[in-house]
């Protein structure tokens, strides 16, 4: 099943929603058709609060794609290229092709989310006023009233001092102006974060105790807030470790190469026997940088199609791929690695040069503690 749904551009954005935002817009729906719109506006059938339950959950997803896209917008006047918005079940997520310059750049990409949500949420609130004075539907108003609510709650728990939070990054952009270091204040930010997952999750326990089913889905952010806030700290102590180190640096001969023509069986014959790498890089008949072929995903060809299966159909294609120039810090690229066992160095029109495995990353971190500030790496 594919993740995630792609919908096109809105300021030059691309806009991408995961399939759990559905699961959002549902939940959304059955809670306010079932349990607060009847509560708030008495006597109407089932249908009309349906309708209104979904047409809010729509509404939600269009308020958490309005807050992504106050941070894209601040952070493109910063400078900074947006790659992509995610939409799902929790929120959304705004990739950034950099780091903010500054300490005071960071402050307003992080703030200019929830400022959106509040504005929302006071224009929602105004709008209900006015209706009700108008006459309109009393199911109209109370619909209108609870999305001005919500973006209000959200603009208040984003701003919690934590990451992942905007809280989070709002407090990472404050330790940044204070102390000059921006890896060293993501570290405070993200142990921030840490403390308030467990703060979060435990509330949630204790509503989930006393019968409130509201308490599950405490218990859910909670874990999240804790878990991506570890990822960010381990992330950040990583740039620390790796400070200055430019991918040229480390990076290997790409070694054995696939071409996009070759077949399975031609490409697995050139391996070095018992020396086999989990990853290796693909070039299309160019010369340029494809992909990589995963060592796994060959492995698990039949022996009868390796003949007649070209590399080209099974390898990982480029934009899938993390890349690196040689000017590169290594600890941006090992955070863009995540888990891929390797990266592909290249020229500006592709041409590959080098290779970096997560091996040699994992190397150069466990040796960072032995080697003095300012000293190169040790030889690969």
């Amino acid at each position: 099943m594919k993740q995630t749904i792609r919908f096109g551009r809105v300021f030059g954005v691309e806009i991408g929603a995961n399939w759990s935002l559905l699961v959002l817009i549902l939940l959304v729906a059955h809670g306010l058709s079932t349990v607060v719109l009847p509560a708030l506006a008495p006597g109407q059938s089932t249908t009309a609060y349906w309708t209104a339950g979904a047409v809010c959950g729509l509404l939600i997803a269009g308020s958490l794609l309005l807050h992504e896209l106050a941070h894209s917008v601040v952070a493109v006047r910063a400078g900074l290229p947006v790659e992509r918005i995610t939409l799902w079940m929790l929120g959304g997520a705004s990739v950034l092709g950099g780091e903010p310059a500054s300490a005071r750049a960071a402050f307003r990409i992080a703030a200019a989310g929830p400022l959106s949500s509040l504005g929302l949420g006071l224009a929602a609130g105004c709008g209900a006023l006015a209706l009700s004075a108008l006459g309109a539907p009393e199911l109209i108003v109370s619909s209108t009233w609870w999305l001005g609510s919500i973006n209000v709650v959200l603009a208040v728990f984003n701003l919690l001092p934590g990451n992942p939070l905007d809280g989070g990054r709002i407090l990472r952009a404050i330790l940044w102006w204070r102390t000059g270091d921006p890896d060293r204040a993501e570290i405070g930010a993200a142990r921030a974060g840490r403390v308030l997952g467990v703060v979060v999750t435990a509330l949630g326990f204790a509503q989930w105790l006393s019968g409130q089913f509201a308490g599950l889905w405490l218990i859910l952010v909670g874990l999240l807030i804790g878990t991506v806030a570890a990822s960010e700290s381990r992330a950040a102590r990583m740039r620390v470790a790796l400070g200055q180190i430019r991918v040229a640096d480390v990076m290997a001969e790409p070694g054995v190469v696939a071409h996009d023509a070759m077949t399975v069986d031609q490409f697995l014959a050139g391996i070095v026997p018992g020396l086999p790498e989990a990853a290796y890089p693909v070039v299309d008949l160019d010369g340029r940088a494809a992909g990589t072929v995963e060592l796994h995903s060959l492995v698990g060809i039949r022996r009868s199609l390796a003949p007649s299966t070209r590399i080209a159909e099974v390898r990982t294609p480029l934009e899938d791929v993390p890349l690196a120039q040689p000017t590169d810090l290594v600890a941006d690229l090992a955070v863009r690695m995540r888990q891929d066992a390797l990266a592909l160095v290249t020229e500006s029109d592709h041409r590959l040069v080098g290779v970096v495995s997560r091996r040699d990353v994992a190397r150069l971190v466990q040796g960072a503690p032995l080697r003095p500030t300012g000293q190169e790496p040790y030889p690969a």
